[in-house]
Parts: structure tokens; C-alpha cells; sequence
């Protein structure tokens, strides 16, 4: 899902992320193939993340352009436990930037520099699950936002977990909002593999056609 959650892998271990993601916009592809979140735990409170992307662009007016996308950075900081306070609560400072400049021009990247300071908390009501994370986002080269994500899933089973999610992201004057309804899934084969994918629509979006979004990937816990 596009908000993330108070969960950290634990002490040593490893929560990596490898996916296929997609944007579609009239007469636009966005591919992230692969799109790649590396996630080890430093302690059992501490998430150091480190995310990155091949994009491939495609317009009815050019032919495809594939390149590298924007890199994360980002520690995850979980400070509140369900089990000791009631709610898993962290906070998710994180800096994306551009490592090829190249990809600004080519339309593969946003310009600027981002900073992020998310807060997310989360909490349990017996086979219900729900996520909130909210936050601001600094930008070098155009507008500040906020940025907001309710999660609410359902245990349909043991290791099958069905997702609903409302995002947006906002001006600081809480206008010009781009509002996304997203559906997710995520069934564990084992402990270890875990199958994680979405589907969405954006229902707002004030400065382009609003896209159809997806991601389908493998989450490998060791």
C-alpha cells in the first residue's frame, strides 16, 4: 500500500521488497521494473530503508525511455508498542533524491530534492487491522504538501489479509489534493515469502488525468 506502517523487521533481519509497479495515465505508461525497498532492522525498533527503481516511460507521442527513478532513503523509528501502550506508533523520517540527473529531463523523476517526516500508528480489533500515517513533505523545486494514508484490512484467513486504503497529498493551504482509492492483498506462503499487491485509482488529480495504479510484488522476511 502507498501508506506505510509502524512495523519494523527486528533485531539482524531483513523485510526486502521486489515488485512490478505501474502508473497509466490517457496515452502514458509508467513501469517500475524492478522497484526494489531493502529494509533491515537495527534493534528491534529501528528500520533502516533504502528503496530505488528502474523506470520505463512510454507516450503515444514518443517511443519507450527507461532510466533510473527517484531514490529513498529513510530510517523508521518505532517508539510505541501494541503489546505495552496500547498502539504500535513510529515515526519515518526520509530524504528521496535523484542519483541520475538525466532522468529529471527525461520525465522518469521528479525535480528537487524531498524530505518526509511521517508519523504512522497502527492498532489491532481482533481479525480487523487499522494503519493511519500522516506527515509533511518539503520540496526543493515547487510546493510543501501534507500527506495522509488510512489503511483498514480484514484476516479473511490465517495468512490471507484483504486491504482497503484512502491517500492524498495536499498543499499546505489543503487545497489541490490528489485522492487515491487503493485495494490490497497480501497472503504469506511461508514465514518467509510473502506475496504483497494493489490496485488503485486516483479520484482526485487538480494538474493531470488521474491514473490507474498497481503493484505486484514478493516480500522476502529473513
Amino acid at each position: 500500500m502507498i501508506t506505510d506502517d509502524p512495523g519494523t523487521p527486528g533485531n539482524g533481519h531483513w523485510e526486502n521488497n521486489f515488485a512490478i509497479a505501474f502508473e497509466h495515465r490517457p496515452n502514458e505508461w509508467s513501469i517500475d521494473a524492478p522497484a526494489i525497498d531493502l529494509n533491515y532492522g537495527w534493534g528491534d525498533h529501528i528500520q533502516l530503508t533504502l528503496q530505488m527503481s528502474l523506470v520505463t516511460l512510454k507516450r503515444s507521442d514518443h517511443g519507450a525511455v527507461t532510466g533510473i527513478g527517484g531514490t529513498e532513503a529513510a530510517v523508521k523509528w518505532r517508539f510505541l508498542d501494541e503489546a505495552t501502550n496500547g498502539l504500535d506508533m513510529s515515526m519515518f523520517p526520509r530524504v528521496i533524491f535523484n542519483v541520475v540527473q538525466s532522468s529529471v529531463r527525461r520525465g522518469l523523476a521528479e525535480d528537487g530534492t524531498r524530505f518526509q517526516i511521517p508519523f504512522q500508528m497502527a492498532k489491532t480489533f481482533g481479525r480487523w487491522h487499522a494503519d493511519v500515517e500522516f506527515g509533511p513533505r518539503a520540496i526543493t523545486v515547487g510546493r510543501s504538501e501534507w500527506l495522509y494514508g488510512i489503511v483498514c484490512g480484514f484476516d479473511v484467513a490465517k495468512p490471507t489479509m484483504l486491504m482497503a486504503e484512502l491517500h492524498d497529498e495536499l498543499r499546505m493551504n489543503f487545497s489541490r489534493d490528489v485522492l487515491t482509492l487503493n485495494f490490497g492483498l497480501r497472503h504469506e506462503f511461508t514465514e518467509n515469502y510473502i506475496l504483497i499487491m494493489s490496485m488503485g485509482h486516483e479520484l482526485r488529480s487538480p494538474d493531470q488525468p488521474t491514473a490507474f495504479i498497481g503493484y505486484f510484488g514478493m516480500q522476502l522476511v529473513y
